[in-house]
């Protein structure tokens, strides 16, 4: 790997004449959803020839910055770039073969695992929404409303709504800009952290009822298959559950056990920043950031959260 800067990013970008790829990670949430977007947006502006990697959204309201810029059947792409996806094993089913012939990756995990051949990594940035904006800035181009309002909805998913610990004045600044290109901010945030479904709520009752605390400082919450299915719920419904184990006062690290249709479980790790979430799940295969990580095991979850409470306990809590 090469770890580039902005503006060499932003060159290798305008220097792109054939067909650009966006690749974005599998299970997409709304930084690599709207990463992709505004970039494919970006660029087109600018006269190329962009398109999104098909990534069917897991959740329903994500799908306008996705689905419409799929590359069409049979296109051969002459640069890929991805974004948020930070490693091989991220890239969406029947891609994987281009992680080798990757480009350029855009990205803010510090776990990136160097993959392709040029990165532009801010590991410090609170999305990676963050740095396409600073990308389209340096290439000169003007944002309209879509790219501004999929862009919002990068930055504000990423910090849950601008409340994380990574968010920066820098965030904070770029919202403004993206505010002020004129789409619909209030409409949007009720759509993203406002409003619940039936099914939603539900799965919020079982959760909180079943909650224990292992040790001080640490919540844990474990969601069945079952519970789930019972719950009549769907993927759009999953969105942001993991922030609800750091809800009780007191609490500086949130572990949240989802079972998957296949029968494994995607572990959600979020703290307050004392403890590195990212390391602690790399014993499962996974990674993230300081305040949240993720990963996807086999393990039974009284072993996952043994594994974790470990790891935890050894960085200090």
């Amino acid at each position: 790997m090469a770890r580039i800067d902005l503006d060499r990013a932003a060159g290798m970008l305008a220097a792109a004449e054939e067909d650009v790829l966006i690749v974005t990670h599998v299970r997409p949430d709304g930084d690599t959803a709207g990463s992709g977007c505004a970039l494919c947006l970006g660029l087109r502006a600018l006269g190329k020839r962009a398109y999104l990697a098909a990534n069917p959204p897991s959740m329903a309201r994500y799908d306008k910055y996705m689905t419409p810029y799929f590359a069409p059947a049979g296109s051969v792409p002459g640069f890929i770039a991805a974004v948020d996806t930070p490693g091989p094993a991220q890239f969406p089913p029947g891609w994987a073969h281009l992680a080798e012939r990757t480009d350029l990756a855009v990205d803010h995990h510090g776990t990136n695992s160097g993959y392709a051949r040029h990165t532009y990594l801010e590991a410090d940035s609170a999305a990676t929404g963050e740095l396409v904006y600073l990308l389209l800035e340096r290439l000169g181009v003007s944002l309209t409303a879509d790219m501004a309002e999929a862009l919002y909805a990068a930055l504000a998913t990423d910090t849950n709504c601008f409340r994380t610990p990574g968010t920066t004045g820098r965030t904070l600044r770029i919202a403004a800009a993206l505010r002020d290109a004129g789409f619909d901010a209030a409409g949007l945030t009720r759509r993203l952290f406002e409003t619940r479904s039936a099914a939603r709520l539900r799965l919020e009752s079982a959760l909180f009822g079943a909650m224990r605390f292992p040790r001080p400082g640490v919540c844990v919450m474990v969601l069945p298959l079952r519970t789930v299915l019972d719950a009549g719920a769907g993927e759009d419904d999953m969105d942001k559950l993991s922030t609800l184990a750091t809800v009780p006062e007191g609490t500086r690290a949130g572990l949240l056990l989802r079972q998957l249709p296949e029968g494994t479980w995607k572990v959600s790790l979020r703290t307050d920043g004392s403890v590195h979430a990212g390391h602690i799940l790399t014993v499962l295969g996974g990674g993230g950031h300081a305040d949240a990580a993720g990963a996807v095991t086999a393990l039974p979850p009284d072993q996952i959260e043994a594994v974790v409470l470990e790891n935890l306990g050894r960085a200090g809590l």
